[in-house]
């Protein structure tokens, strides 16, 4: 197995255990809202699909501050919780992440675009645990 394979899969885990961390009640729930401290935007999370070892959900926050420039947060999570791993599979539009992308491509993805989504991820998760984010129903 190579490092990047490797090192992605303690990055799964640790995103599956902030997610959890944040959303306890998650599998029973279809949708809630993670608020935090004044002055932050919440976080929306929709559960979109639920089988008995997996979940997957659609996480997105508007971003009000950033203006035109700056699009709201959007990114569909697989939770795996057999494995205890969760995963992006698709984000702020590009779907179907592969391992690794030539460069440069058509969509100037980053050669290991999926690495660094995951990775916004568990900065996103962290992000949200720091604020003391909590559910709000």
């Amino acid at each position: 197995m190579n490092y990047v394979v490797e090192n992605s899969l303690g990055l799964y885990e640790s995103n599956y255990a902030k997610l959890t961390a944040l959303l306890p009640e998650l599998p029973q729930q279809q949708a809630c809202y993670m608020a935090g401290v004044a002055g932050l935007d919440p976080v929306h999370v929709q559960v979109l699909e639920r089988n008995p070892y997996t979940a997957t959900v659609h996480l997105s926050q508007r971003l009000r501050q950033g203006g035109a420039w700056v699009r709201d947060l959007g990114m569909k999570v697989r939770i795996y919780y057999d494995a205890r791993v969760a995963e992006v599979i698709s984000y702020q539009g590009v779907q179907a992440l592969q391992p690794f992308y030539a460069y440069p491509n058509p969509k100037m993805l980053q050669p290991y675009e999926k690495r660094r989504v995951n990775q916004f991820l568990g900065e996103w998760l962290t992000h949200c645990l720091g604020h003391r984010f909590l559910l709000a129903r």
